[in-house]
């Protein structure tokens, strides 16, 4: 049971209690400063149950830290000091009695050895200034928070106060006393109790309770004084003086009722009665406390077990807040309706009036048949009243009259004196005063406020069960079936997470992430990066590529033709032999020093595939092909050397001396792979037999290539073209001529595998070769920013030289690794930016060339010039600047995220692009406002590699070690 203002209206949801954030670790960690504090140390006037309950919470918080960050705020309270709740609403103060603080800092951060030792009297004079620099307070809590002093704020008894107003003693007491002071003064007046003696006494000590309430939450709740709840208490507890009758405006049950027989007097008697009804009602913001116990309105302040109690707590909540302004928005009703009605005409009963002044006219009169007619109009004033609930008893004639003087009992009237003087009206119009008896109506008039406070009880009651009832049909049901669905969701999204941190696993999907909510929020933020990724098409709109020149309209152009992917959904299976990562034996390095090649240089992106001949250049590829280190066991029992040899000639002789497209690029992408895949340890991801077939692939991949893009070959309806119907013609030709030449028995390096992995290998070499096509570009990129996204806690907890567990597991997966596969082959075939600066130089150059043979045979045959093969126009260094910004700069940014030991072709790729346009500027002297927006590309780009590279991954590339053998 909770009493406390600021938790009967929950800060996260109502305007009224503004929580400021606070960090979650720094809070955490004071929080347990104080609470090993107080296991070691107790203090002197903490009780031996505190003591004992704050060693067992530390032991508890040691070993279960979960179950420590979920304890119930009312074990909190009995643990730690009044100080401990202020720091989870205002931060951390500057000094606590007994710690070590940095004062003049004020940094929460710091541990018991960062500051000075600082006393009870330093710590309370710098206690009000803290409390004013808090964020979010309002003016008078920060006045109501300076003004307490530092010995109250952390006196122990606090806590014990604080506990006995949340027991259920207290709160029971509290509720009598409440019903009594809504019921007991018009009980007391329909019981028609002659004196006021017990109402007052009871009433009194009910007043002071109220008043002892209202001080004792003042002291012991920071946030108390001033807020709403502190207000509405005081005026009801100063509204109780209007129903204690020694204390001036109360009702004096001995005195009787004076007749008021103007307008004014009638005005200022229902202005009085309004103004009663209004304090009545006032007292009825109390009854705002008392939501909580209704049936699904209370805040369940434990743990929730369940789902479904999960659920039922955001509803709560939610409720617990609605139904207090709906209580409250009742209450007001009460109040303010009758003030509409006191400057009404007033509607009084004027008979009384008019029959006491008939019959003092009579009893004036001296004339001898004035006695006659006065006895008859008394017999008439008499009956008058016979039908209704009031009426006079008695009559009495003073001073100067015919009449003889004294008091007349009207024997035919049915009224008479009341035991309670206060029933009694006295109307007087001298020499004649009648007396009424007004019991009926003033017991009716009560019972009508008991009716009337007790209708508002079961109208706020009825109201507030109702809502709830709507919330929880409207609200939490559908949300309990949507969130049912996100959190399996979830799970997958953030799979990572429960892996990565077991012991947080419902700290994810719990309370301490402020419930369901919070999840609901964080899933939808990362479905909405994912549906962005998922939807992104083209990142230029038609304004930007106004702008652009040819050559970067020509980079553009690559991407765009419409090409249709192979998806291929089975893994290739492979036999699993055990064998070292990243080991060269002595005989491979023997190998290599025949070729004339450094083990060194090989390992390196300082290997030049341009400065071989054509003997070394088959030689390094079936090097390449044999001793990868994560392949080497599977090539030395299953693959023959000669026959990989006479493999690789074949594959040679089906090159041709094209520009760019030859040999000597299957080999640059043959060695690309090999360091790729030696880098990101792929054998952790990858089989053996899969990654001897990516190597194949890669030398194979442009087997027979014509010099001639994809779209040349469509323009002029080119047989490839029309025998793959314009989709990938030159992909499905190199995939096809590679498979003639394994069809042929002594060539066939995969031989030795059974037919099932056979048909496995070829699924991944053709997936693999296909998606070379640069149309595939774009969608490979969305396809790696998705897992990276899906799975960014897994990748963002990468630890530099090494592949974590759950790496290992998202990486292997069938789709993912599929994906693995498509990625080495074609970043490695658009590697050639990511080099050292003259090797990327001369490919670049040689790429161009070809495209201008292109563009001359365009020329020839009189069909449009694609942007970059028009060898008089293109500008080679800024046709490269925008073939780096719009291309490669996404594959990179994207790859290194996922292959942070890839990281070079980063850097590379950033001091090409500033190498590029350095010779830009040399060779075309552009403009000083044409230069600054090249820089600003360039820096642009420059700043994407740089945010793609995480901390800790810039440090030695990984090298392959040596074993003798």
């Amino acid at each position: 049971s909770e009493i406390m203002a600021e938790e009967d209206i929950p800060k996260p949801l109502s305007p009224l209690f503004p929580a400021p954030a606070i960090d979650p670790e720094v809070l955490k960690g004071r929080r347990q400063e104080i609470v090993d504090w107080l296991a070691t140390r107790p203090s002197p006037t903490a009780s031996a149950n505190t003591t004992s309950f704050a060693s067992q919470e530390a032991a508890t918080r040691r070993t279960t830290p979960h179950e420590a960050r979920v304890q119930d705020d009312e074990d909190l309270d009995v643990l730690l000091p009044r100080q401990l709740e202020d720091e989870m609403t205002f931060g951390p103060p500057p000094a606590v009695d007994g710690f070590m603080q940095d004062a003049e800092t004020d940094n929460p951060s710091k541990g018991p050895a960062d500051g000075v030792f600082m006393s009870s009297r330093s710590h309370s004079s710098v206690k009000g200034s803290w409390f004013s620099r808090r964020h979010g307070l309002p003016p008078l809590k920060q006045v109501s928070a300076g003004l307490m002093p530092s010995t109250f704020r952390n006196a122990a008894w606090r806590v014990h106060v604080r506990g006995w107003l949340r027991s259920r003693l207290a709160v029971a007491v509290m509720m009598t006393a409440l019903a009594i002071a809504l019921y007991m003064p018009d009980i007391w007046v329909s019981a028609a109790v002659p004196s006021n003696l017990g109402v007052d006494v009871v009433l009194s000590l009910v007043m002071f309770l109220f008043f002892a309430e209202i001080v004792l939450l003042s002291l012991v709740d920071v946030s108390y004084p001033f807020s709403f709840f502190f207000f509405m208490d005081c005026i009801g507890t100063i509204t109780m003086i209007s129903d204690i009758s020694y204390m001036g405006l109360g009702v004096d049950a001995t005195e009787p009722q004076k007749n008021q027989s103007s307008e004014r007097d009638l005005t200022l008697f229902r202005a009085t009665r309004t103004a009663k009804i209004g304090a009545r009602a006032g007292r009825l913001s109390r009854l705002v406390k008392i939501m909580r116990f209704l049936p699904g309105i209370g805040i369940s302040r434990g743990k929730a077990a369940n789902e479904a109690e999960k659920l039922q707590q955001i509803s709560n909540q939610l409720t617990n807040v609605l139904s207090k302004r709906v209580a409250c928005l009742t209450i007001l009703l009460v109040i303010v309706m009758p003030l509409f009605t006191i400057g009404l005409y007033p509607e009084g009963d004027f008979s009384m009036d008019v029959w006491v002044q008939a019959l003092s006219r009579r009893a004036q009169d001296t004339s001898p048949s004035a006695a006659m007619e006065f006895h008859a109009t008394l017999a008439q004033f008499t009956v008058f009243y016979a039908s209704k609930d009031y009426g006079p008893y008695r009559v009495c004639v003073a001073g100067n009259t015919a009449l003889p003087q004294g008091c007349t009992h009207l024997r035919n009237s049915r009224f008479s004196a009341p035991e309670r003087k206060h029933f009694q009206l006295e109307v007087v119009n001298s020499p004649v005063t009648a007396y009424f008896d007004f019991s009926v109506p003033t017991r009716a008039e009560a019972n009508v406020g008991i009716t009337l406070i007790s209708l508002v009880i079961v109208l706020m009651c009825g109201a507030c069960l109702l809502l709830n009832y709507s919330a929880s049909e409207l609200a939490v049901r559908p949300l309990e079936r949507m969130l049912t669905s996100i959190k399996k969701s979830a799970k997958a999204i953030f799979s990572s997470v429960s892996a990565l941190e077991p012991d947080d696993d419902e700290e994810d999907f719990g309370e301490d992430m402020d419930g369901e909510v919070a999840l609901l929020e964080r899933v939808v933020r990362k479905i909405a990066t994912l549906a962005e990724l998922s939807s992104k098409k083209n990142p230029f709109d038609e304004a930007t590529m106004t702008g652009m020149k040819s050559e970067e309209l020509g980079v553009l152009a690559l991407t765009t033709q419409h090409v249709r992917s192979v998806n291929q959904a089975n893994e290739a299976s492979s036999e699993t032999l055990e064998i070292s990562r990243n080991e060269v034996t002595v005989t491979m390095q023997w190998q290599l020093e025949e070729i004339g090649l450094a083990y060194e240089i090989v390992d390196s992106w300082e290997f030049n595939a341009l400065e071989l001949n054509e003997q070394k250049q088959e030689q390094i590829s079936a090097w390449l092909l044999m001793n990868n280190p994560g392949s080497c066991n599977y090539t030395e029992h299953h693959v023959g050397i000669q026959k990989l040899r006479a493999f690789i000639g074949l594959v040679s002789t089906g090159y041709l001396a094209n520009p760019y497209h030859n040999f000597i690029h299957a080999v640059d992408v043959s060695h690309t792979v090999f360091r790729y895949m030696t880098l990101m340890q792929a054998d952790k991801i990858l089989t053996m037999l899969e990654q001897f077939a990516l190597l194949v692939a890669s030398v194979s991949h442009d087997l027979g290539h014509i010099g001639r893009n994809n779209g040349f070959l469509t323009e002029i309806q080119h047989e490839l073209a029309i025998r793959y119907n314009d989709r990938s013609p030159l992909e499905n030709m190199h995939c096809c001529k590679l498979f003639e030449i394994l069809a042929q028995p002594l060539v066939n390096v995969f031989s030795s595998v059974t037919p099932e992995q056979y048909r496995d290998v070829r699924k991944h070499i053709i997936e693999v070769i296909l998606h070379t096509d640069i149309c595939q570009h774009p969608a490979m990129v969305k396809e790696l920013e998705l897992l990276y996204e899906i799975n960014s806690k897994v990748f963002e907890a990468h630890v530099p030289g090494q592949l974590s567990e759950q790496e290992i597991e998202v990486l292997s997966t069938p789709e993912s690794k599929k994906l693995v596969l498509k990625t080495i082959l074609h970043a490695a075939d658009t590697a050639n930016p990511t080099k050292p600066w003259p090797i990327a130089q001369d490919w670049a150059y040689r790429c161009l060339e070809e495209y201008a043979n292109q563009g001359d045979q365009e020329k020839k045959l009189g069909i449009p010039v694609q942007m970059l093969n028009d060898r008089e126009k293109v500008n080679r260094p800024n046709s490269q600047i925008g073939f780096i910004e719009f291309i490669i700069t996404p594959l990179v940014a994207a790859e290194v995220k996922l292959f942070p030991s890839w990281y070079e072709a980063s850097v590379l790729l950033e001091q090409n692009l500033r190498s590029w346009e350095m010779l830009w500027i040399q060779e075309s002297s552009p403009g000083e406002a044409e230069r600054h927006k090249v820089s600003e590309r360039v820096q642009k780009i420059a700043t994407i590699l740089g945010s793609a590279v995480r901390g800790g991954q810039l440090g030695s590339p990984a090298r392959s070690s040596r074993r003798a053998r």
